[in-house]
C-alpha cells in the first residue's frame, strides 16, 4: 500500500469531540498524506464496507465501541473488547483500541512505577493498559467487582479492594496517584502529595489538594499518535 498517496481518514463522533483538533493539528504538523473529517453518525459498523474501496485510510471512532461481526482484531483491542480505529492496510480492516495504548504509553511516559488508586466506574477495558503502575488499589461496588477488574492486571500489580468510605480514606495514604474515571470523587481522598489522572473532567476543587492534574486533554495527544502510527505513520 502507497503510504504517499493521499487518503480521507474518517472520525465518527456523537455530538461533537474535541479528539479531531488534536488529529487535523498533528497531520498538518507532520504534513502527512491524510485528510481528517468529521462525521457524527450512530452506526459505524454501516460504513465498514465502504472503507476500502473508497480509499479511506481508516474511521477513528471518538468512543470505543464492542467490535462489529467478522472485524478482525489487533491483540490488544481483542483483549479489551472493544475498538476505537479501524485502520484499512494490505490485509483489510484490523481494529485497534487506541484509548488503551494511549493511556498506556502516558503511564509509562508520567507516571510508571506510581502506586494508584482506581475511584469511579470500573472500566475493564481499560484495566490491561495499566500495567506501567506498581500497583493498583481500588474503591468498587463489590469485591466481585473489584477482583475482576484486578485479575485483568499482572499478578504483582493486583493491589486492594475497598468497599467502604473509610478504606477507601485509609488506602489513599499509601498511594501516590489517584486514577478518576467519573461520579463523585471523595475531596477527602485528596492528599498534597498525590497526582491525579481525570479520565473526565474533574471538579476544579480538587487542582488545589493535589500536587498536579492531568485532564483528559493529556490523552488526546498520545491517542492522536496511536491513531497515526496504526496507519502506519510513527512518530
Amino acid at each position: 500500500m502507497d503510504l504517499s498517496a493521499p487518503r480521507p481518514l474518517l472520525l465518527l463522533h456523537r455530538g461533537g469531540t474535541p479528539l479531531f483538533d488534536r488529529l487535523v493539528a498533528e497531520v498538518a504538523r507532520m504534513r502527512l498524506p491524510l485528510f481528517p473529517y468529521p462525521l457524527e453518525a450512530e452506526d459505524p459498523w454501516a460504513l465498514l464496507p465502504c472503507l476500502r474501496p473508497l480509499g479511506f485510510a481508516g474511521m477513528v471512532l471518538a468512543e470505543g465501541l464492542p467490535p462489529g461481526e467478522g472485524v478482525r482484531l489487533e491483540a490488544e483491542a481483542e483483549a479489551a473488547g472493544l475498538v476505537d480505529l479501524l485502520a484499512v492496510g494490505p490485509g483489510g480492516v484490523l481494529g485497534q483500541f487506541t484509548e488503551g495504548l494511549a493511556l498506556e504509553r502516558f503511564l509509562s511516559a508520567h507516571l510508571s512505577g506510581a502506586k494508584a488508586l482506581w475511584v469511579g466506574p470500573l472500566r475493564l477495558a481499560l484495566a490491561p493498559f495499566l500495567r506501567p503502575l506498581a500497583q493498583v488499589s481500588l474503591l468498587a461496588p463489590s469485591f466481585a467487582e473489584g477482583d475482576r477488574f484486578l485479575a485483568r492486571l499482572p499478578s504483582p500489580a493486583r493491589g486492594h479492594v475497598a468497599l467502604r468510605p473509610e478504606e477507601a480514606r485509609a488506602l489513599s495514604l499509601r498511594v501516590d496517584l489517584l486514577l478518576y474515571a467519573g461520579g463523585r470523587l471523595p475531596l477527602d481522598l485528596l492528599h498534597p502529595f498525590h497526582a491525579l489522572l481525570a479520565l473526565v473532567p474533574p471538579d476544579p476543587r480538587v487542582r488545589d489538594r493535589v500536587q498536579v492534574v492531568y485532564g483528559p486533554e493529556a490523552l488526546w495527544d498520545f491517542r492522536v499518535w496511536a491513531v497515526l502510527a496504526a496507519l502506519g505513520y510513527p512518530l
